[in-house]
């Protein structure tokens, strides 16, 4: 188990990975429950005569032992994940060293979406922007699906606009098994509640999303409809987001139905 927190090691600006150096920037620490093990997360330009921005991937063994090792396993997994996934970003560099297993994705080009449009709710020509380019991002997901995986954490943070493209940064939990509880609290799926997971999961994350998008609140257990709160989308987002947010994974749509109904809809 991992638990997120400041330590000893976020005051970090730099990360050496054989004879590469990445000076970090936005980034996030997490601990191993046991302190055998932490693992970085960050935004980050390699210092190189290639001079790129990368995701870096970092995990740092406290000490030896089956935890760590098992982490390292599955962190090779989730970079193998960016190798063979359809639209996700590729492995750039991997460095697997005794103490520390390292590796580093291209930066997709454009922004993240809070930091593209700010805070929920988006405006019209935003929400269009962002809704057009769901189906570039389902065609990704559709890879995980494809091999018995799922995304499962999903949040407005991982969806990276540029001006013709919606882009998935990363490969979320699809290296790990369900676990209670797993991802982001504001769009987590009922049944990760109950450690399952699957390609439904996926369905109602991406919705959740797009439904805060759209009314400045995340959905809650009984969502109110998009009328209520934002009457000029009802007509068009109303009955598919509902529909992706049904509480039964079995009850929502697939995936590829929700995106192409999300990508044509206009407000009235």
């Amino acid at each position: 188990m991992l638990s997120t927190g400041v330590d000893m090691y976020s005051a970090r600006r730099e990360i050496r990975a054989g004879s590469e150096i990445f000076h970090l920037r936005g980034r996030e620490e997490t601990v191993a429950s046991d302190r055998s093990y932490r693992v970085l997360r960050a935004d980050a330009r390699q210092a190189s005569a290639r001079s790129r921005d990368v995701r870096l991937t970092r995990l740092d063994v406290v000490r030896p032992g089956v935890c760590a090792e098992e982490r390292r396993a599955l962190l090779k997994t989730e970079a193998r994940l960016h190798d063979t996934i359809p639209g996700l970003p590729r492995v750039l560099l991997r460095v697997d060293e005794a103490s520390a297993f390292t590796f580093a994705t291209a930066m997709p080009p454009g922004a993240e979406l809070p930091e593209l449009y700010g805070r929920p709710p988006y405006s019209r020509p935003a929400l269009v922007a962002v809704l057009r380019g769901l189906p570039q991002v389902a065609r990704t997901l559709e890879g995980f699906h494809a091999i018995g995986r799922a995304h499962r954490a999903l949040r407005p943070e991982v969806l990276i606009a540029s001006r013709d493209r919606l882009w998935l940064r990363d490969a979320g939990l699809a290296a790990t098994a369900p676990a209670a509880g797993e991802g982001p609290a504001a769009y987590r799926a009922p049944e990760q509640e109950l450690a399952r997971a699957g390609p439904a999961t996926d369905v109602h994350q991406l919705a959740a999303i797009v439904y805060h998008l759209v009314t400045g609140e995340a959905p809650c257990a009984d969502p109110l409809p998009v009328a209520r709160l934002r009457p000029e989308w009802a007509a068009a987002l109303d009955e598919p987001l509902m529909a992706a947010l049904h509480p039964v994974p079995g009850r929502r749509p697939d995936l590829r139905d929700l995106t192409h109904a999300l990508s044509s809809a206009t407000p009235d």
